[in-house]
């Protein structure tokens, strides 16, 4: 015989309907969120997560755990979840972002049982039903949200905010459930979230307050329990606008749109929400204008919040606690911009789950068991549903917009893995690394070992930048000219010695402790008769010197082909100059090998990273230089890795010298006498086997044809091969493992 516990056992493991349908959408919502999750590079804020769980931070397990009581700390509960979860996973960028995406399809699981409270309320006079039902109107709810681009965004981030997404809306769901069934069980549920909610987030005690007020106004109370519930959102509304603001003050890069007024803020966070982009972002896609790319989502809402209003009117606790925890929360971010201008939108997570089951309400209370009213018409069903397929439609359609979508296949985060991975392509041993602003040094770290096999030179930083303003309060120009005083004698000591310096520069970032100069700065600067610029200053002091014309010579770089990162190069050929005092520097392998009667090969260096060459690094060469005669071409030069070299090469690089960039990159303006030397780096590629390899040189011009090839005089028979290229060495690659 069953037993009563065996029973509610077997209730609990059964497999109904619903919970199948509820498993499939979590197996659609999370398939969505792993779809490309570690396509784009991590951002600098997800490299700060990983130095807060990796202990790069000083933060151990003592330190995570304790903030999980101190003021101070923003998402402890976070940082210390993925702190346990790297440990087990590693900390690869899908590693680290698995956690958000598992949040975030929980979160759509959530949301659509909160649409299932709301789809068929209980009320005072109704019999509860024991089970679940998710009608189509409710599966509809799940699959937007699914598909959210704004939910996708935050479920592929390691940041903290799909864990709020996922506690804002088991908050809005267990807030509904307590408002229209009471129960001691609902109450100790929804404390119990809230407590949590509060170690997630300070953000969260924006959604509290809400909560609190919805329960003053919308539960059956006495009056000093409603005064009570409105002194409980107060307290919360000041407790969490007061760490917000302590938080945004000290934000230390504030990138792109920031400070907006209370209105526009309200504005860019309905278009985040709806399709998670700038207005500007989406006009235009598919020859449509942004307009009716909103259309959808801001109908639902405007109709949604009008029923919801009309609903609040006759007392309905569903519709008073949907509008409380949304307009709560965003007129307390509201108000935060007044004391610390920094507009966020994820800032505005904790709305999200009402504006969501806002937009649901015209497909949910039309069509709902409790909504027979509108059955008879059967009008008001239709547009609510072509609304929300719209909605649908419009949401996927953003995910592939090129250059925006997140699935479009192009970069949108920061570039960082690019940017040092370019780092790692060019880098010698002896380059001197610049990384600017100092606190961005912990995403070279990342991914300095995972690029390439080879180890790369040990950054610099700029104390001087680190130190806070303390020039005083004076005018830009005064503050640049203290940089200045301070930066130079640094920055000098250590370039002494140094042939090449790599800078890898966010300029966002670098702007908010290394103001550039404004465009009137510029111009103001600029004598009478000559070109006036016609932008502003990007880069600021550090990157003055890597930018041309400067008496330097910049030798390529990923300027604006990277989103929010650079790297810059910057080469110092005339300190070398024959009639430049101090030492020319000499090649390891002297030769004397002439092309065209016009350019000569002094000889070449193969700069060994950690004394070898390994299958998915990198092999540095210097060539070094000097004119016979005053080059009649901008040549280009090859080098070629082979074994068989009459057979095509296994690895090549093929550019002008210094990359291209003037004035060195072009011959034609190289001084007769003058030496040069040319930093460059072939690519290998990661299934390369061990062995040893001969390295080719040749110098071309036009499209590399034979015919344009320089004649190679000067050196033994020996190391010329045929259709003129120099043999410069052998190189030795060994297995990295």
């Amino acid at each position: 015989m069953m037993t009563e516990q065996h029973f509610i056992r077997r209730q609990w493991l059964a497999l109904t309907p619903a919970r199948v349908t509820l498993l499939v959408i979590f197996c659609v919502a999370l398939l969505l969120r792993l779809y490309r999750l570690d396509a784009q590079s991590l951002w600098l804020d997800e490299g700060g997560t990983w130095a807060e769980v990796t202990g790069r931070t000083g933060k151990g397990w003592l330190v995570l755990i304790g903030e999980l009581f101190s003021s101070d700390a923003s998402y402890p509960l976070y940082h210390v979840l993925l702190k346990a979860w790297v440990s087990i996973a590693g900390d690869s960028e899908w590693a680290l972002r698995l956690p958000s995406a598992l949040f975030g399809a929980l979160a759509v699981v959530v949301m659509v049982v909160a649409a299932a409270e709301l789809w068929a309320p209980w009320t005072s006079d109704a019999t509860p039903a024991r089970s679940l039902r998710l009608p189509a109107p409710v599966i509809m709810v799940g699959l937007l949200v699914a598909c959210s681009p704004y939910a996708l965004w935050h479920a592929q981030d390691a940041k903290a905010y799909s864990l709020l997404f996922l506690f804002a809306a088991l908050l809005n769901w267990r807030l509904l459930c307590t408002l229209l069934q009471g129960s001691r069980r609902n109450w100790l549920v929804l404390i119990g979230l809230a407590l949590v909610s509060m170690l997630v987030h300070r953000l969260a005690f924006l959604l509290i307050a809400g909560g609190g007020l919805a329960i003053a106004l919308g539960y059956p109370l006495q009056r000093r329990w409603r005064i009570g519930g409105i002194g409980l959102a107060l307290a919360c509304a000041a407790i969490g606008l007061a760490g917000t603001i302590r938080a945004a003050a000290t934000e230390r890069a504030v990138i792109g749109r920031s400070a907006v007024a209370p209105l526009e803020s309200l504005w860019l966070t309905l278009v985040r929400f709806s399709l998670d982009r700038w207005p500007g972002d989406i006009n235009g896609y598919l020859l449509l204008p942004t307009a009716i790319w909103l259309m959808p989502a801001l109908l639902l809402g405007l109709w949604g919040t009008l029923l919801l209003v009309r609903d609040a009117g006759t007392r309905q606790p569903q519709a008073i606690a949907l509008l409380c925890v949304f307009v709560v929360p965003m007129v307390l971010l509201a108000i935060l911009l007044a004391f610390a201008p920094v507009y966020e939108s994820r800032y505005a997570m904790v709305a999200f789950p009402a504006w969501l089951l806002i937009c649901a309400y015209p497909l949910l209370r039309q069509s709902g068991p409790n909504s027979t009213q509108y059955h008879s018409a059967g009008r008001p069903v239709l547009p609510s549903w072509g609304l929300s397929i719209a909605l649908l439609l419009v949401s996927s359609a953003s995910l592939f917009q090129p250059a925006k979508g997140l699935f479009s296949g192009d970069p949108l985060k920061e570039q960082w893995r690019e940017a040092v991975a370019d780092i790692a392509q060019r880098a010698h041993p002896d380059d001197l690394l610049l990384i600017h602003p100092y606190y961005v040094a912990e995403m070279y770290a990342y991914y300095a070992g995972r690029v390439t096999p080879d180890p790369l030179p040990q950054p610099v930083t700029f104390p001087v930048f680190a130190e806070g303003d303390t020039c005083g309060t004076i005018t830009p120009a005064e503050l640049r000219a203290c940089w200045q005083r301070r930066y130079e004698p640094f920055f000098n000591a250590q370039a002494f010695g140094k042939k090449r310096a790599l800078l890898l520069i966010a300029p966002d970032h670098a702007r908010t402790v290394d103001p550039p100069k404004t465009l009137a700065e510029l111009r103001s600067e600029t004598p009478a008769g000559q070109p006036q610029p016609t932008e502003g200053d990007r880069y600021g002091w550090v990157g003055l010197r890597f930018q041309y014309p400067q008496k330097t010579w910049p030798c390529g770089g990923t300027d604006d082909a990277l989103i929010g990162v650079a790297v810059m190069c910057q080469s110092f050929p005339e300190t070398y100059n024959a009639g430049q005092a101090g030492e020319v520097p000499q090649p390891d392998l002297a030769l004397d090998a002439v092309f065209g009667a016009e350019l000569r090969l002094r000889g070449v260096s193969f700069n060994l990273r950690g004394g070898m060459a390994r299958p998915g690094g990198a092999l540095p060469i210097t060539l070094y230089w000097a004119a016979d005669a005053l080059p009649t071409h901008n040549y280009r030069m090859f080098l070629h890795l082979c074994r068989d070299c009459e057979q095509p090469p296994l690895a090549n690089d093929d550019a002008p010298p210094l990359a291209g960039y003037a004035p060195a990159g072009q011959t034609t303006t190289w001084v007769v006498g003058d030496p040069l030397h040319d930093e460059r780096s072939i690519r290998l590629p990661a299934d390369l086997p061990p062995g040893r390899y001969t390295i080719l040189l040749g110098v071309y011009y036009g499209d590399g044809a034979p015919a344009t090839r320089l004649r190679i005089t000067g050196v033994a028979a020996d190391r010329l091969l045929s259709a003129d290229r120099l043999v410069l060495g052998q190189i030795d690659i060994q297995s990295s493992k």
